[in-house]
């Protein structure tokens, strides 16, 4: 019985110190975020080297896209972005990665 009182203690939880509380928030955004449009259509990325990937876009605002891929690859710092069918293309900078899944914006 000493492991479960010493797992559940009476201990009471430290708050955070407020500089620190402070410094994880993010200041008021001056400007609202672009409205993304939700779709499922399909999308290409060609890499410098010619090699070409097909994905799904996922959601798309006029500066970029997310995008879902079947395999989990490393994509290099700048692709060229083909999704007609929602309207984005053009050159792209990759901003995040997260296994399949790849944030764009048109660069």
């Amino acid at each position: 019985m000493s492991l479960m009182t010493r797992v559940f203690g009476s201990k009471k939880p430290v708050a955070p110190a407020s500089d620190r509380i402070e410094h994880a928030v993010a200041d008021v955004q001056t400007t609202p975020r672009p409205l993304r449009g939700s779709s499922y259509r399909e999308a290409s990325v060609t890499y410098e080297s010619g090699y070409m990937r097909k994905g799904i876009v996922l959601d798309y605002s006029p500066t970029g896209v997310r995008l879902r891929f079947p395999t989990n690859e490393i994509m290099p710092a700048f692709v060229t972005l083909n999704a007609r069918a929602v309207n984005v293309s053009g050159q792209a900078r990759v901003i995040w990665q997260e296994g399949s899944e790849v944030g764009l914006v048109l660069v």
